[in-house]
């Protein structure tokens, strides 16, 4: 078994693994941060009159973190990590079809496993899986991106 010679594909999962670490870090530290600027944000605005009255401070505390929490970093970790998670079923299935393709095909020499043609398929079918659930991940970042500040602090008087 080679591993860890040259540039080989664990190397590549171990580099992907390290960049999941450090946004999962920077997502971790930036809700932390957020939260406490939230409470120093009312803190604030309120005696001075900025924030609306049928707005509790628990109500714009979760409006202020809904908005401002580092959703990016949060998201890019979450679809490192599935990516990271599901490759390796999703190379078993993916050999899996290959070879029953290869054995319902009449075992033809020019796509048996090991030969070129096998490898390229293999190669670029994870590459578009990654691509897929890298697009998952960005819509349904998109998708429930909060659009202003204003839109929370309404959605959250609507609430209480």
């Amino acid at each position: 078994m080679q591993s860890f010679e040259g540039i080989s594909f664990w190397w590549a999962i171990a580099i992907f693994a390290v960049i999941g670490l450090v946004y999962a870090l920077r997502a971790f530290l930036g809700y932390r941060n957020v939260a406490r600027d939230a409470e120093a944000d009312y803190k604030y605005k309120q005696p001075e009159g900025m924030i609306d009255t049928r707005l509790s401070k628990d109500g714009y505390i979760r409006a202020y973190k809904r908005f401002h929490n580092p959703r990016g970093s949060a998201y890019v970790a979450g679809a490192i990590a599935a990516i990271i998670i599901l490759t390796g079923p999703a190379m078993a299935l993916l050999g899996f079809i290959l070879e029953k393709i290869w054995q319902l095909s009449g075992r033809p020499r020019n796509i048996e496993p090991g030969f070129l043609v096998w490898q390229f398929i293999i190669f670029f079918s994870i590459i578009g899986f990654w691509v897929f659930i890298a697009s998952r991940a960005a819509r349904r970042y998109h998708r429930f991106a909060p659009v202003t500040f204003r839109d929370e602090m309404i959605k959250e008087m609507e609430e209480d």
